[in-house]
């Protein structure tokens, strides 16, 4: 239990200068995104994207013909998507937790850090942190397949889950990260005309900025497949609490780690 900011970043110190940070108001607030929580079914997500494709130029001063930015930008006004806000500062996560309005009075205030690169490794088998709003081809390719690679791959759910992709240009396993956006945003892209698979795991994706509110926050993101189940849960079922901590704030000035989950 700690009682000042300082001692907060005392427990912090001996993380990794990577992991990302998300403040909740309450721990009822589980780590998914609005669609699952929502219970949005397709129709529903689909649509939603639909009218802001339609009227999005209304809330910002120039279009973008990249899906991953809209899809961003659908975020940044609070629409439901399968993002999740996380950020690299623990003082802006801090924030957030001891401003947001809590369910009820016995709530729990937390803070959530996230090892983004063993998410990604669990899922992937490679550590990288991917940004598709940022990249040509946006396909993520099976490591375990390529001669003398830049990075040594280990492990992963995604290869050993999924069927084997139709990408036509390589005989190399992979799969596209437009296959997470709802449909009107998939077809954005030229090259996207049917989906051929369903993502059910979550990745930790970088977004380009888009205002200086991004900036200061220092946002991520994790996307959420299609398994509708809160990130600590995913996790718990793989046996990989460990890439997912949990930080209770027991009131605004004090703050304790859940003995389960702790840091020392």
């Amino acid at each position: 239990m700690i009682s000042s900011v300082g001692q907060f970043l005392d427990l912090i110190a001996d993380h990794d200068i990577d992991f990302w940070y998300r403040g909740v108001g309450d721990l009822n607030f589980k780590p998914s995104s609005q669609v699952e929580w929502r219970g949005l079914d397709k129709t529903k997500e689909d649509t939603v994207a639909y009218r802001f494709l339609r009227d999005y130029g209304k809330y910002s001063e120039t279009e973008s013909h990249n899906p991953w930015k809209v899809y961003a930008l659908m975020q940044h006004h609070g629409l439901p998507t399968r993002l999740l806000d996380w950020s690299r500062s623990p003082l802006v996560a801090l924030f957030f937790a001891v401003t947001q309005e809590p369910l009820s009075e016995k709530g729990h205030r937390a803070i959530w850090v996230l090892d983004p690169h063993s998410l990604n490794k669990l899922v992937t088998g490679l550590n990288l942190i991917y940004c598709p709003s940022q990249m040509g081809n946006r396909r993520v390719f099976n490591a375990h397949e390529v001669g003398n690679p830049d990075y040594i791959a280990e492990g992963g759910l995604l290869w050993s889950n999924f069927a084997k992709s139709d990408d036509e240009t390589t005989d190399i396993e992979s799969y596209s990260l437009d296959e997470y956006l709802p449909y009107p945003l998939f077809l954005l892209s030229p090259s996207n005309s049917l989906k051929s698979f369903t993502w059910e795991y979550p990745l930790a994706i970088e977004a380009s900025s888009l205002d200086g509110r991004m900036d200061l926050q220092h946002s991520a993101f994790t996307i959420h497949g299609n398994n509708n189940e809160p990130l600590d849960t995913f996790l718990k079922r793989h046996n990989r609490s460990d890439i997912l901590k949990c930080i209770h704030i027991v009131s605004l000035r004090q703050v304790s780690v859940t003995h389960h989950q702790k840091y020392a």
